[in-house]
């Protein structure tokens, strides 16, 4: 079986001793990709709005890979300069969670 991450005594998001941050939520507007600007995990919410999209930026022209369908929730790495909420239609709110080391 791969390396698995197992986090115990989460806490709930938000709170001083989580290793969740509270929701994040992100307008991302029409027809663009929308950088999320966290450095971490980032775990993208489920059932949100059927346009939305995680993408990874490949090149500088840009080119993107997409790595989540639409709407559909998902756990990614970022640097806080490659990873975007790409909104197919009219503008979205994304919401999503940071996970970070427990303080």
């Amino acid at each position: 079986m791969p390396n698995q991450l197992l986090i115990e005594n989460a806490a709930l998001p938000g709170l001083p001793n989580s290793y969740y941050s509270e929701e994040k939520s992100l307008s991302a507007t029409g027809s663009a990709a929308t950088l999320i600007p966290e450095i971490g995990w980032i775990m993208t919410e489920a059932g949100q709005d059927s346009d939305l999209t995680v993408k990874l930026k490949l090149t500088a022209s840009p080119t993107y890979a997409t790595l989540s369908g639409a709407g559909l929730g998902g756990t990614y790495w970022s640097d806080g300069t490659n990873l975007y909420i790409n909104n197919a239609s009219t503008t979205a709110t994304a919401k999503y969670f940071v996970l970070a080391h427990k303080p």
